[in-house]
């Protein structure tokens, strides 16, 4: 029986099945997630040999011609098979005989749904099969299905000394539940005891399985919480049969960057600290203590380096704490997801671009979703990924600034800069090959770019594609839709980077150079016509002027709304004039600086750049500054907060610096004086220079060792929390670890370049503070 259904995809697969290929689509639907297996099951890539060079009557395999092109300008043919192995060997004899190949690596449930406009919800009718739970033969159309989720937050508790699982813990509105490796008599609400491990990881298998959750959401998720639970299940002989028919899972990582992924058949797992990073949420440290203390005003009930110690001690002799404890982790993500969306925003993403429910990041794959279907359309077939040596282009524009104390600093800012920029100038992969067929003496419209490169407008698909995001951002920004705002932000802002990117099949040096070096002429520009009516500009950074207004008779945000629509209007006569298109560069007065500070590079008079304070609507902004940065301590970044407040409000800071001196060496700030840095790769790697965090790591590791525990830093991207004693460099992890402070230190290296910076402004310096000081003694 064909039945019709709605529904939205949750994971997409495709394997060989009997020597056939068999692409399946999980699909949530009111009624439940069911298997849709669409009724073409091809395979399908593009070459230029002729059909009359390739094998004939080859069972399974398929040649169509077609009035498709190469950006070679050579006409292609269309090779499709009906399994993932014959695709493997016509592939490889086709490339035998040297031509050209396309498309070959798109993946056949990728190209299915990218063909047919789908992202994520969809409708289908297919042949209905197994109780209701497979469609077969399907035709997949999209949809406009909006599913209601169903989430678990997903937590693990595990025995350092044992290497094994002691509980997992799953929350969320309507769910509490810990299994916990406990006494049969033991009493405790929502929880379900196990005698081992083992009785644990097959209970809860059947607990997903009955209650069938679409979405796993956690901190830290795959690479630590599904890692782990995989390799035990593995270790105890247990198949991880987490897919929503029984299907296993497959946890794997890459093999270079240290991420791991996670591929569930009709489920999804979100890593939280992944999606914050996505929404572009900054933090000190993303531990979930501090994370959520942040967000939500709430912590992990035990935090800090030895709690491992204590979970242990809980789970063997106060259950209830040690549960409490483990669901308490389950209830900050959930709350936290819940209050920035993220789920919201990852779905979004999913319906913009199509790119899979669990894909976090994949820029490249959101742009090839968008860009491939109409190239097709227009004729032609997308390059393969060449493995050619990379040129980069040059970065965003940055000025020389011009240091010191201003009063009323206007920002101006170009919106969505590099957009605008592909859209104004025709920016595109294809454009970029039909100028350069395109004869000069006829009538195309071709427009200049950078090192070489010219664009046909005619030809352009990009420029149309950021338009109508442009336009669905603004509609979503009128409507207060922030999140689909943002998801466009995210898209739109991506394309230069992807076009810059050799990971991506359509970099070209000269797309990206066209993008950036523009950017560097419309800033210069700017930066010139600003002067020519009285400004000065004193810094300028990619996207962005800083302006002193000469002119003290009226109002500076008055001044600023007046510049920047002449400015505008200037864009677009220049860019009439100079390429006859018409300009999507839009200047913006961004921010005004009642009181702003730039620096000089430390130890020289030049200006510095990237780094600057400002201060707006009484609030205290920090660019680059320590107070800004994470690796340098509370003592500097409180120390430049208060110094700043003190000098934007006209007073004099040296009572202060003394004050804070006399603080530090009475030992009155030793909390103030942890350092924090990230390992950015395993502690192997640092064979010749080892940096201060990496030395204590190494102290750790050491210790951790010597009590025949698992280390803990072997991995490396783990923050490293460290201070200077008058020995050294010391690992902290307990209150223990603030003893014999080096002081001298945190003066020399913390507060005086700090101080050294405004205090020339006062005519003293550090130095001569600091005698005074000695010589009061």
């Amino acid at each position: 029986m064909f039945k019709e259904q709605k529904g939205y995809i949750v994971s997409r697969h495709t394997k060989e099945v009997n020597g056939q290929i068999e692409m399946s689509l999980f699909v949530k639907t009111p009624d439940g997630t069911v298997k849709v297996i669409p009724d073409r099951q091809q395979t399908s890539f593009f070459s230029t040999i002729p059909i009359s060079e390739l094998p004939v009557d080859v069972k399974g395999v398929q040649y169509h011609p077609t009035e498709l092109n190469s950006f070679d300008h050579q006409t292609v043919t269309l090779i499709q098979t009906n399994s993932m192995t014959l695709h493997s060997q016509i592939l490889k004899f086709v490339k035998q005989t040297g031509h050209a190949v396309f498309e070959e690596d798109i993946k056949a449930h990728d190209r299915y749904l990218m063909e047919r406009n789908i992202r994520g919800s969809i409708r289908f009718i297919g042949l209905v099969e197994q109780g209701g739970l497979v469609y077969r033969q399907a035709k997949v159309i999209a949809g406009d299905y909006a599913p209601n989720w169903n989430i678990w937050s997903l937590d693990i508790e595990t025995s350092v000394t044992h290497n094994k699982i002691l509980s997992i813990g799953i929350t969320n509105d309507l769910l509490r539940q810990a299994f916990v490796v406990a006494p049969d008599n033991t009493n405790l609400e929502n929880v379900t005891a196990f005698s081992d491990e083992r009785s644990l990881l097959l209970g809860f298998m059947q607990f997903v399985k009955k209650h069938n959750p679409d979405i796993f959401i956690g901190w830290n998720l795959i690479g630590f919480d599904l890692h782990f639970i995989d390799q035990r299940c593995q270790q105890l002989g247990i198949r991880a049969a987490f897919g929503v028919n029984g299907e296993t899972w497959n946890i794997r990582s890459s093999e270079n960057q240290g991420k791991y992924f996670a591929s569930i058949p009709g489920r999804v797992a979100l890593d939280g600290i992944t999606l914050l990073k996505v929404g572009g949420y900054h933090f000190e440290s993303y531990s979930l203590n501090n994370v959520s203390h942040e967000i939500l005003g709430d912590r992990k009930l035990l935090h800090g380096g030895d709690r491992w110690q204590e979970i242990e001690r809980m789970h063997q002799h106060d259950l209830a704490s040690f549960v409490a404890y483990n669901l308490q982790d389950c209830d900050l993500v959930w709350r936290i997801f819940k209050q920035l969306k993220l789920i919201q925003l990852q779905q979004t993403r999913v319906d913009l671009t199509g790119i899979p429910m669990e894909q976090t990041g994949g820029s490249v794959a959101s742009f090839e979703n968008l860009y491939i279907p109409r190239l097709h359309q227009a004729g032609y077939v997308a390059p393969s990924w060449k493995d050619e040596a990379f040129v980069a282009s040059p970065g965003g524009f940055v000025m020389n600034s011009l240091p010191g104390l201003y009063k009323n600093v206007l920002v101006f800012d170009f919106k969505s800069l590099y957009p605008s920029i592909i859209r104004t100038f025709f920016i595109d992969p294809l454009a970029r090959i039909t100028a350069q067929k395109a004869p000069q003496q006829n009538n195309q419209h071709i427009v200049p770019g950078y090192l070489g490169a010219h664009f046909e407008v005619d030809q352009a698909i990009l420029p149309e594609l950021v338009g109508e995001l442009a336009k669905a951002r603004e509609e979503a920004k009128s409507s207060h839709n922030d999140i689909l705002s943002y998801a466009i932000k995210i898209i739109m802002n991506s394309f230069y980077g992807v076009l810059g990117s050799n990971v991506c099949r359509f970099y070209h040096a000269e797309l990206a150079s066209s993008i950036t070096m523009r950017g560097h002429e419309i800033l210069q520009l700017t930066k010139t016509w600003m002067e020519e009516k009285g400004a000065n500009v004193i810094y300028g950074d990619t996207d962005s002027l800083f302006v002193v207004l000469n002119d003290e008779s009226a109002e500076p945000d008055v001044l600023g709304k007046h510049l920047c629509e002449d400015i505008n209007q200037t864009l677009t006569a220049w860019c009439r004039d100079y390429a006859n298109v018409d300009s999507h560069l839009e200047l913006e007065f961004e921010t005004l600086y009642e009181r702003f500070f730039m620096p000089t590079i430390r130890g020289q008079e030049e200006g510095s750049k990237k780094r600057y304070a400002g201060k707006t609507n009484n609030k205290v902004v920090f660019k680059g500054l320590e107070a800004a940065r994470t690796d340098w301590t509370k003592l500097a970044r409180e120390f430049q907060r208060n110094l700043f407040d003190i000098v934007f409000n006209d007073e004099n800071p040296i009572a202060y610096i003394q004050s804070i001196i006399e603080q530090l060496k009475a030992g009155q700030l030793d909390e103030w004086l942890v350092y924090s840095k990230q390992l950015s790769r395993p502690l192997s790697e640092y064979s010749k220079h080892k940096p201060p965090h990496v030395r204590a790591a190494m102290m750790i590791d050491e210790k951790r060792a010597s009590l025949g525990l698992p280390l803990e830093y072997n991995k490396g991207r783990k923050r490293i929390h460290y201070v200077y004693q008058t020995s050294g460099v010391m690992p902290y992890e307990t209150q223990a670890d603030l003893n014999h402070l080096d002081y001298e230190h945190y003066i020399e290296k913390q507060l005086v370049p700090i101080a050294d910076s405004l205090l020339p402004i006062f005519k003293t310096n550090m130095a001569s503070l600091l005698s005074q000081q000695i010589s009061l003694l």
